[in-house]
Parts: C-alpha cells; sequence; structure tokens
C-alpha cells in the first residue's frame, strides 16, 4: 500500500482526508468536529471547519487538548480568526473552558464518556503495593517524576512495583534513570490497546499521573470505575476531576516528593483509601453514556435553534 511508506503517507492522506470530508459533510446536517492542539489541528480540524463555512453547514468544535493556552499563544490571530466561524466551541472540562473565556470565546462542558460496563469495581480492604502510571513517555507528561516517587517509596515498601504502560521518546532517558536511580521491579509494558486496560486495572493498586500538562484523561475516570484511587498532579484540568482529599489527591507539578507522600498516605491510611474510591465510583454518574448523550443532544437542538432564528 503507498500509505505504508512514511513520506508518501504524509504526501497521499491530506487529499484523501478531503475528498472523504467533502463527501461525508455534504450528506451531514451539523459537522461535530473533534480538534486537538497545534497540528493536529491544522491537518485536522481546519479543513472540517472551512468545508463546513463553504457548504453552509453548523460546525460544532470539540476541543480537547490541555495544551490550549500554548495553542493561543503560538497561533492566536489564526486560532481565533477559525474560532470565530464555528457556530459552538465544545470543551469537556471547566479548565478548558475558562482558557476559552479567557481568550473571549465562549464554551459548553461535556465531559468524556466512560464506559462503566467495561470495568470490574473491586473494593479491597488493603491497596495491593503496585504504581500505575498509563501515560505517554513524553516530556508534558513528566514520567520521570512517578519514576523518582517511586524512588522515594521504595526503601519503605520493598514489596511495591510500578508498571509504566506507554510508549514514546523519553523510553530510554526514563530507563536510563531507573539503573541511576538502582530501582528494582519497574516494568516497562509499552504502549497497551485500549480494550485491554480493564486487565491492567485488575490486580489493584495505585494510579500515579505526574503530567505537567493535562486536560480530562480518560484513565482517571476508568481507575474510578475500577475501584483504584489515584493520585496526581494539579497540572490543567486534573483539579476539575480530582477534588483533593475526596475522590483523590493531588501534588504540586515536578514536586516528586510531595507525590510520594500522597502515595504513602494512601498506603498507610486504607480508610482514606476507601472514602476515597468510593467518592470517585459516584462521580462516575457525571460521566456515564446516559447522561452525556442528553447534553450531547441539547447541543445538537441549540445549533439547530441557532440557524432557525
Amino acid at each position: 500500500m503507498l500509505t505504508d511508506t512514511k513520506i508518501l503517507r504524509s504526501i497521499i492522506r491530506p487529499p484523501l482526508y478531503l475528498r472523504q470530508l467533502w463527501t461525508a459533510a455534504r450528506k451531514s446536517e451539523v459537522l461535530h468536529v473533534f480538534g486537538a492542539a497545534h497540528t493536529a489541528f491544522f491537518f485536522g480540524a481546519v479543513p472540517a471547519i472551512l468545508v463546513g463555512r463553504l457548504l453552509g453547514r453548523p460546525v460544532i468544535l470539540n476541543y480537547h487538548d490541555g495544551r490550549a493556552s500554548e495553542h493561543f499563544r503560538l497561533w492566536g490571530p489564526l486560532l481565533r480568526w477559525l474560532l470565530r466561524r464555528v457556530d459552538l466551541i465544545v470543551v469537556p472540562s471547566g479548565y478548558l473552558q475558562e482558557e476559552f473565556a479567557r481568550h473571549g470565546f465562549e464554551s459548553l462542558v461535556v465531559p468524556n464518556v466512560v464506559d462503566t460496563h467495561a470495568f470490574a469495581f473491586r473494593e479491597s480492604s488493603a491497596i495491593p503495593q503496585r504504581l500505575i502510571a498509563l501515560r505517554a513517555l513524553e516530556p508534558l507528561y513528566a514520567v520521570e517524576n512517578s519514576l523518582r516517587a517511586y524512588g522515594i517509596l521504595r526503601p519503605d515498601y520493598p514489596q511495591l512495583r510500578l508498571d509504566l504502560y506507554g510508549s514514546g521518546p523519553e523510553e530510554q532517558s526514563l530507563r536510563a534513570l531507573a539503573r541511576e536511580l538502582r530501582l528494582e521491579d519497574v516494568y516497562f509494558h509499552g504502549t497497551i490497546e485500549h480494550a485491554r486496560m480493564p486487565e491492567v486495572f485488575a490486580p489493584g493498586g495505585i494510579v500515579v499521573n505526574s503530567s505537567r500538562v493535562d486536560n480530562q484523561p480518560l484513565f482517571v475516570l476508568e481507575a474510578f470505575a475500577s475501584g483504584l484511587p489515584v493520585v496526581s498532579t494539579a497540572a490543567g484540568g486534573i483539579p476539575w476531576m480530582i477534588r483533593d482529599g475526596e475522590n483523590g489527591l493531588l501534588a504540586p507539578v515536578d514536586d516528586p516528593p510531595a507525590l510520594a507522600k500522597q502515595v504513602r498516605r494512601l498506603l498507610e491510611d486504607p480508610a482514606l483509601s476507601r472514602s476515597i474510591v468510593e467518592a470517585g465510583r459516584k462521580d462516575l454518574e457525571h460521566y456515564a453514556w446516559p447522561v452525556v448523550r442528553e447534553q450531547w443532544v441539547e447541543i445538537y437542538r441549540s445549533v439547530e435553534r441557532r440557524r432557525a432564528t
């Protein structure tokens, strides 16, 4: 196949995408456009927005990238021009809603959806001594801080292990850091198919997230659905998902000792862990499809009403 070659793929895919987009848009009443930051936005969302305007179709931009602030900083004038040409902006978190408002754009919040039926909620009297990190191995997710926090904890918890799921350009430097810190029982599992996520959560443990930039990561909701507590940095939209001390624990960005301290609290206080897990479970009702579906139905109706007036 021509698209199996990287250079040819870069040349061939844009016109193929545009052809498919034009065909689909002509048959559609509303264009629901997903948007991320930077080049992904311009190669994916921009053509859809422009085609929608050309065909006179309502356009809903569903923006879901925690790097929105940087996106505005680097591409401000062009991004604002494009945003003024969509009918409605929808974001999954209050964090992004505030970010767009800061630049003069109103948006509606519709949260991400978690399939609660795919994950088995497991109650446990004691947390297994296992940390789980589920991020791409890239600088913005600062996985090295999860490694350092684990290194702080390991002397006091010799049975503790760290399972890292994800791949990326930082993998070799992270492996080198693990060797430098002489960390044992650190396992790099690479990228895992999303369908296998229930297997990741099944043995239990504590989900640890040390990201510097974030929005509304789905694995937090999946941890809630599986009965696992979450310790995370308070990056981006995370504080809109996790209320510190209630349904999870938060730590400052780039502070491995603080991250380790929060993990230690859960390991030492089973009652705290149980209350956090239960609160996370209750929160899931806001992210279930029947609830989110009604929000989307109302959004589509509101776009129709706007066009009718």
